[in-house]
């Protein structure tokens, strides 16, 4: 997956980048142009949201977290990643590698049918709802208005024939950071710091 920055914020799997020097390097570079590593728990995030959030269903991006619908707080939660997603739950669908549902771990996105479901062709694969795992058998997810955000049982999450897919937008087998860019630059995808990089070792 190609990672598209969220505002100072950006994913990078520094390995993509096939850059001549190592990761180490590569990272040492960016950290002495004010590049900072930060560390993001999507659960822990997803669970702080449960006593702050309030649900309204098409809610903006813009006034995530305090207020959000099922796709808006997802594309919220992987926004703090460095992680651009699109509004929609079935656009984000279309993302990231596909799980299959005994393979679903924590941070993996999880769509189900819902109250409204969008579909390309099919109205059978339709996409209505989306929640994030935790791995501990839970999804989370903005639910309704009475409940908010809440934690349900990954069971009651998908029902009997809700389960519409799982995508998984950080790989297990890749060290994904999320840098955060300093004020006087500008990263729209990860791959523009391939070339920060390589700038710095031309100038060596």
């Amino acid at each position: 997956m190609k990672y598209r920055a969220v505002l100072s914020r950006c994913a990078v799997n520094l390995q993509s980048l096939k850059l001549p020097v190592s990761d180490t390097e590569a990272l040492k570079i960016l950290k002495g142009k004010e590049f900072k590593v930060l560390e993001v728990d999507l659960i822990a995030l997803a669970r702080q949201c449960m006593k702050t959030s309030v649900y309204r269903r098409g809610a903006k991006p813009s006034e995530a977290p305090m207020v959000v619908d099922c796709s808006s707080f997802i594309k919220w939660l992987y926004g703090q990643r460095g992680i651009w997603l699109p509004r929609r739950s079935i656009q984000q669908r279309e993302l990231g590698i596909s799980v299959p549902i005994d393979e679903i771990d924590a941070g993996d996105v999880i769509f189900v049918s819902g109250w409204i479901d969008y579909y390309h062709t099919d109205p059978k694969d339709g996409v209505g709802h989306v929640g994030i795992a935790t791995g501990e058998g839970t999804v989370i997810h903005a639910a309704d208005r009475k409940a908010h955000v809440v934690e349900s049982s990954f069971e009651s999450f998908i029902g009997k024939s809700k389960f519409r897919g799982a995508r998984r937008y950080i790989p297990k087998d890749k060290t994904v950071l999320t840098l955060e860019t300093p004020a006087d630059r500008e990263v729209e995808i990860a791959d523009d710091l391939r070339w920060i990089v390589l700038q710095s070792l031309s100038k060596r």
